[in-house]
């Protein structure tokens, strides 16, 4: 069993927390192992559905206002689309993400797998993440992306736009917005983005060029952003 890449001591790598592979089968567009104290981020979400499985520690989200956890042997399924930040905890943690398809894996199933191998083995190999991913893929399923929130380009690039065509006041969608989806518009947007931007780091496109084709205002602002909301620089994502 080939283990996942984790540093073999607490404070090897302190100052890198979060790591991405691209895995080949299983249906995954992309593993993330943590490894640390601070695993916080603030409110984000991504276009895949994420699995998140704990080996050591407990990993805490906030979802939809509600407070999640999961301990060692345990996972939790954050749909696409769905925002949630993740909090610190009192002492490390150790855990995968997985990140597929919306709607291409029976979750529950997929963790309740990767928890019996865990439990049976003592550990976790790159080859067991996808081979249990594959045990628990919808035969059926299409793998797409859900459709976005907004009804079409334009509205994102105006919240009062957005809010004409629904046939509100800004300020009342501004509201509405909010409470449905728990960010304001102007931060969704930012956030879609960066998951575009996501999207074209994974396949191989230069940063800047990358920054400029989903608006930001140069490859330094790219940076700020991504790194906030994902934890790793653009392009330590894209060598992955």
């Amino acid at each position: 069993m080939t283990p996942l890449p984790f540093p073999a001591t607490p404070g090897a790598r302190a100052h890198q927390v979060w790591d991405y592979r691209r895995p080949a089968g299983g249906g995954i567009v992309e593993l993330g192992t943590v490894r640390g104290l601070d695993v916080a981020l603030p409110v984000h979400f991504h276009r895949e559905d994420q699995l998140t499985f704990v080996l050591a520690g407990r990993r805490r989200f906030v979802i939809a206002g509600e407070m999640c956890e999961a301990g060692p042997g345990e996972g939790v399924h954050i749909p696409a689309d769905l925002p949630h930040r993740s909090l610190r905890g009192a002492e490390e943690v150790v855990c995968v993400n997985l990140y597929t398809p919306p709607g291409l894996h029976a979750a529950s199933d997929l963790i309740a797998g990767l928890a019996r191998h865990w439990r049976r083995t003592g550990g976790l190999g790159w080859a067991d993440l996808t081979r249990i991913a594959e045990e628990h893929r919808h035969s059926l399923g299409t793998g797409l992306e859900p459709a976005s929130l907004f009804t079409g380009c334009d509205a994102w690039d105006s919240v009062g736009e957005a809010a004409r065509r629904a046939g509100m006041s800004r300020e009342g969608y501004s509201r509405r917005f909010r409470k449905e989806h728990g960010v304001p518009p102007h931060a969704f947007r930012l956030q879609d983005r960066l998951n575009e931007a996501r999207g074209l780091l994974r396949a191989g496109e230069p940063i800047a060029a990358v920054a400029a084709d989903t608006g930001f205002t140069d490859q330094s602002h790219l940076g700020r952003c991504f790194r906030r909301a994902f934890g790793v620089t653009p392009g330590r994502y894209r060598a992955g």
